[in-house]
């Protein structure tokens, strides 16, 4: 069964093996949802129907009733991002299809082309979620440049210069990619870079200059202010698309790489350590801003006996839908204000802030009733229940791991006390 939030991919093929070579392929990767076609004819039939929404296309150019690359016009006509299959590519033609505004074309040669249509669809999927900013003061080229990201699925802000970029940036901060020119009147390229740069480091936004006037000494000088990549105009489509994903791939690589270091890898939370490293400085600046302090552990309930009747899996099963409860509860973006982690095994751990202790205990009541009504799905037809016991610290000490060991009291009570509950200290 598809997810409904999965993206159409519209494939037109004429041979049958390399179509379930294909299909079998892109649904592998989650999200996405393969309709195929193997003729012109066929094509049109299906787009007059206006059934399906498609996120993009992949198009062979020598179908039997459409030998000479009819259908990328047709599919171009109906907005539908196209990748072009092809058995060989001269250069006319190469320039030809490049000016119709293709994603991109893919030689029919193996697995590996295959695999880069895959990733290529994954690029576009990624895409759809960035914001780039296209600085220039020439209006003709910041629409060619927009309409090649908008190709790509970007989503594109224009500004006239260094002084209205920053403005942009300041108002969108999704905004991780930057193509900047080099000469512009108020604020040139090199002076919004060293700005940017200043607020955003490489790890989060990547800055490509662009120059008619390029030389190495201009592009190193740019390097050397923190600039990602430099192109020279005018540009090939081929080029510019390249320099693109490659300085995109490289943000994507480092966000996971941060997402490995400071997460769960089972549950998807925060880990211990990046609880610590976050958490002491909450508590030491949660008082300067008028609000109080609560730290928790939370322990399911009899945990072992899910693993002992049930297998590991199901225990691991369980573990992901509560983590995946706590990051839609409790999760925020100020990482400012409240994070809650797991701290090893089936315990969880809470460092919440509010502008009272009533309305942290009331979140953490919620939460445990909440568990208890949850019905966690092993299995068709199997359903487990289970509960949880919530410790709650609401001192007033300033040392997280001091804090820590008295919810872990608390959390202890509770336990004694019959389970399923939430137990105070507040000492």
């Amino acid at each position: 069964m598809y997810n409904k939030l999965s993206k159409n991919i519209l494939v037109v093929e004429d041979s049958v093996m390399f179509t379930r070579i294909l299909k079998r392929s892109i649904e592998s990767v989650d999200g996405f949802k393969v309709i195929t076609v193997e003729s012109f004819g066929a094509l049109k039939q299906l787009l007059s129907e206006k059934k399906y929404q498609f996120f993009a296309s992949l198009l062979d150019v020598n179908l039997p009733d459409a030998p000479n690359g009819e259908v990328i016009d047709f599919v171009l006509a109906h907005n539908i991002p196209s990748i072009i299959f092809t058995g060989k590519l001269d250069e006319s033609f190469r320039k030809k299809i490049y000016t119709k505004g293709i994603v991109d074309y893919v030689l029919k040669e193996g697995p590996a082309n295959i695999e880069y249509v895959v990733s290529l669809l994954s690029q576009l999927k990624r895409n759809s979620n960035i914001d780039v900013l296209v600085v220039d003061d020439s209006i003709s080229v910041r629409s060619y440049i927009k309409h090649l990201l908008v190709i790509y699925q970007f989503t594109v802000f224009e500004a006239v210069d260094g002084v209205d970029a920053l403005e942009k940036v300041k108002r969108n901060s999704n905004i991780s990619l930057v193509l900047t020119d080099f000469n512009m009147p108020n604020m040139d390229g090199l002076a919004l870079t060293k700005q940017l740069r200043r607020q955003y480091s490489s790890q989060q936004m990547a800055i490509i200059g662009m120059s008619a006037f390029g030389n190495n000494q201009l592009s190193a000088h740019f390097l050397k202010l923190g600039g990602s990549d430099f192109i020279t105009k005018p540009f090939l489509e081929e080029e510019f698309f390249c320099r693109i994903n490659q300085n995109m791939e490289l943000l994507e690589h480092i966000k996971q790489l941060k997402f490995l270091a400071t997460r769960d890898f089972l549950t998807g939370l925060f880990n211990r350590r990046y609880f610590f490293d976050v958490g002491n400085n909450i508590v030491s600046g949660y008082k300067k801003k008028g609000l109080k302090l609560g730290i928790a552990l939370l322990d399911i309930d009899h945990f072992k006996k899910v693993n002992d009747n049930y297998g590991h899996d199901a225990g691991d099963l369980v573990l992901c839908q509560l983590g995946k409860r706590l990051i839609d509860n409790f999760e925020v973006d100020d990482l400012s204000s409240s994070i809650v982690a797991r701290y090893g095994g089936e315990e969880f751990c809470f460092l919440l802030v509010a502008k009272t202790h009533s309305e942290i205990e009331a979140s953490l009541s919620a939460l445990r009733q909440s568990i208890e009504d949850d019905k966690y799905v092993l299995k068709e037809g199997f359903e487990l229940k289970i509960t949880a016991s919530i410790g709650l610290f609401t001192g007033e000490s300033e040392d997280l791991k001091v804090a820590l060991s008295i919810a872990d009291k608390a959390l202890y009570q509770a336990k004694a006390s019959g389970r399923n509950q939430v137990v105070v200290l507040d000492i």
